[in-house]
């Protein structure tokens, strides 16, 4: 064996620096336009929303939002970036510069009228 193989020891592992994969930015996407806001499928439940609206970064992961106040469409918060529509199921991507201003409407309670008990 040479010294100058010896040395590199890139060339003796089998490996090269170049080979790194570096990993791309997340690609965030514009909001869509809500699907529900204007005429939706009525179902037997109401909801009752916060007289203001907060901001996206103010509703904690878990909590129930629409971004209408008239409750169209019923969201609840995944993570700080994510939150899924529980009527189409959609999800909804914040990006990180708009968390701050993107305003919501807390769903405070709801009642749905047509509950039955499950006879087991």
């Amino acid at each position: 064996m040479n010294e100058s193989l010896s040395t590199d020891r890139a060339v003796m592992n089998g490996s090269t620096n170049n080979t790194r994969t570096k990993r791309g930015k997340k690609q965030w996407k514009d909001l869509a336009v809500d699907p529900l806001a204007e005429g939706f499928t009525e179902h037997d439940a109401s909801y009752t929303v916060g007289n203001s609206p907060l901001t996206w970064s103010q509703i904690e992961t878990g909590q129930l939002f629409c971004r209408t106040k008239t409750a169209k469409a019923v969201h609840v918060k995944i993570h700080s970036g994510l939150g899924i529509c529980l009527d189409t199921q959609a999800r909804l991507e914040v990006k990180p510069t708009i968390r701050e201003t993107m305003q919501v409407w807390l769903i405070t309670s709801f009642n749905t009228t047509t509950a039955s008990r499950a006879n087991f």
